[in-house]
């Protein structure tokens, strides 16, 4: 199965930037391209459920809120794209 975390900032909240570095370095995740923040793919409970305890210990403390959408069938799924890997020929993308 597939599941999805969506972050949600505040002013307030430790930066994006920040955030990205602690889930790479806690969960093993890096933010992807797409209308998801994170993506993970797990067979077995114990899976999910170490890879949301990373997940939130990597998120605790910072102000960031999260929320987890796990789908059982995706016929048109494709792989998430990590973060900020972007086409390095398009300047004009805001993140250059």
């Amino acid at each position: 199965m597939h599941s999805y975390v969506d972050l949600y900032f505040t002013p307030d909240s430790e930066s994006p930037l920040e955030i990205s570095k602690r889930l790479k370095t806690t969960a093993g995740l890096p933010f992807i391209v797409g209308p998801h923040d994170l993506a993970f793919e797990w067979t077995t409970e114990e899976e999910f459920r170490s890879m949301l305890g990373k997940i939130h210990v990597a998120l605790k403390g910072t102000g960031v809120f999260y929320r987890v959408e796990t789908v059982t069938e995706e016929t048109s799924f494709v792989e998430p794209v990590p973060w900020p890997t972007l086409p390095t020929t398009d300047r004009l993308h805001p993140a250059y």
